[in-house]
């Protein structure tokens, strides 16, 4: 027994040695931490971002402040998507390298001429950084390469992220108002004018009055209209824009006015619209459109209180129910 006792001692004093040796030695295993940017670039000087896919390529520019679309006649892009994309491109650090080799970066398809997505970041039309997106690795996690580079890393990141398609950029709130500065819509059987801070039907009665709510709840749906897609600058037969299901006007403070007609294509469950002030015409979902066309005059009229007895001198209404007795004397 004591003989065991000796040599288990022995190999616990080996024991301790060895883990005195190595924090002595000064070396980190904690887990890696990236600190080196992926890309080097500064976002403020970037003025254009190429987007490629396998079939596709997309160019986003910025002119005069402003990002634009050139393959969709300079359509006015959404800023904030794109501002969004550079940032987080800006933000991507390295971490350990998943491959290193060629044969490697085709397998995880980040080679030249093999990748899910190649975004080139240009300045002055010379590119300042390039980056090959390729396969996913797990949930919010894609594998990458920087031009140049031979290795490969796993970043947070989504391919759909960086899409080739013209829709995916576009400024959908393009239609949007300020409710505020429309004085007056008009549409079939209806016709609201401002007066004060609320828009007042026309056309009423002395019984009647406007419904305030519903009336705020159309000009917010036209006001706050979004398109889901550009359909182009010419018309075609299949938007039957020669036979609208709707067209409203719009008169703004600046006596301003903006007419909308809606068409429903020959095929497909959305409507297509055409604005007076802009050259495209666009898809627009059937649920926004759906509720303006079905609204009707008798929604937005209400009855006026009655005036009761005594109101008008600032006493108290009094109203008498049936089955009420009079109090009796004490």
């Amino acid at each position: 027994m004591k003989k065991w006792i000796g040599i288990l001692s022995v190999l616990l004093a080996v024991q301790v040695g060895l883990a005195v040796v190595l924090e002595m030695g000064g070396n980190s295993y904690d887990a890696f931490q990236p600190k080196q940017k992926l890309l080097a670039f500064d976002a403020k000087k970037v003025d254009a971002i190429r987007i490629e896919s396998a079939k596709k390529s997309l160019e986003l520019n910025r002119r005069d402040g402003k990002w634009l679309l050139p393959q969709s006649d300079d359509f006015p892009a959404n800023a904030h998507a794109v501002s969004g994309l550079l940032d987080k491109l800006a933000a991507l650090q390295k971490g350990w390298p998943v491959a290193t080799s060629s044969e490697a970066a085709r397998h995880f398809k980040v080679a030249d001429g093999d990748f899910e997505r190649k975004l080139t970041l240009l300045s002055g039309g010379k590119p300042v950084a390039t980056l090959y997106v390729g396969t996913s690795p797990g949930f919010r996690k894609v594998n990458v390469r920087p031009a140049g580079d031979n290795s490969v890393y796993s970043v947070a990141f989504n391919t759909w992220e960086a899409n080739a398609k013209p829709d995916d950029w576009i400024d959908k709130e393009i239609l949007k108002l300020d409710d505020k500065s429309v004085q007056r819509v008009e549409m079939p059987g209806i016709v609201l004018q401002r007066e004060g801070d609320k828009l007042q039907l026309a056309g009423l009665d002395g019984k009647q009055q406007t419904n305030e709510q519903e009336a705020k709840s159309l000009l917010d749906k036209l006001a706050g209209l979004r398109i889901e897609s550009l359909l182009g600058t010419q018309d075609k037969p299949d938007y039957q824009q020669d036979k609208p299901v709707l067209e409203v006007k719009l008169t703004q403070a600046d006596g301003k006015t903006l007419s909308y007609r809606f068409s429903k294509p020959k095929v497909g469950g959305y409507y297509i619209l055409k604005r007076s002030d802009l050259a495209d015409y666009f898809k627009v979902a059937d649920f926004a459109v759906s509720p303006i066309k079905d609204e009707a005059r008798d929604k937005l009229v209400q009855a006026k209180a009655d005036e009761k007895p005594g109101k008008a001198n600032g006493e108290p209404a009094t109203t008498s129910v049936a089955g009420d007795k009079a109090p009796t004397g004490s």
